[in-house]
């Protein structure tokens, strides 16, 4: 008779949060016209942490946490994951007088957001004060809130 043993899953690695944050912060589509934008990144602070969630133009999704944990990538599988993800790029595209271009892609100190976008010429960054973001005044509030509905979904 043969015991049936329960796997224990892996533990998640922080190590793997900078290396996939990097990635998405380097994502590139040639195909894309003139100065299109490839990707949206939003990063704020959850607990202990750091949470981001990406958007990219060919409706890739995925959230990185920095514990190590995530999901990636479920734009592929999923339509409705898929259309927020180029939805959020649409609204990044119409806010991006919002983003100023950046060598740095630092994390957000506590109490703020930052949002990154990708273009063929580079990364460009807005800042938000989650405490804008929270009563409505920010102008980055719908992109904001289609970033959140991505984690969400």
């Amino acid at each position: 008779m043969s015991s049936v043993q329960n796997p224990i899953p892996p533990k998640a690695d922080p190590a793997i949060y900078p290396k996939m944050r990097a990635n998405a912060l380097t994502m590139r589509d040639p195909n894309l016209a003139g100065d299109s934008i490839t990707a949206v990144l939003m990063d704020w602070h959850v607990g202990n942490g750091t949470a981001s969630v990406l958007a990219a133009s060919d409706g890739t999704a995925s959230l990185y946490l920095s514990s190590g944990g995530g999901f990636i990538g479920g734009g592929q599988r999923y339509p409705q994951l898929r259309e927020a993800a180029q939805q959020a790029v649409h609204l990044a595209t119409k806010l991006i007088s919002q983003f100023v271009a950046t060598e740095t892609t630092d994390l957000p100190p506590s109490g703020e957001v930052y949002f990154y976008v990708t273009t063929s010429s580079g990364v460009r960054r807005a800042v938000a004060k989650e405490a804008n973001l929270r009563n409505g005044a920010d102008p980055l509030l719908a992109l904001s809130n289609t970033m959140q509905h991505i984690v969400n979904l």
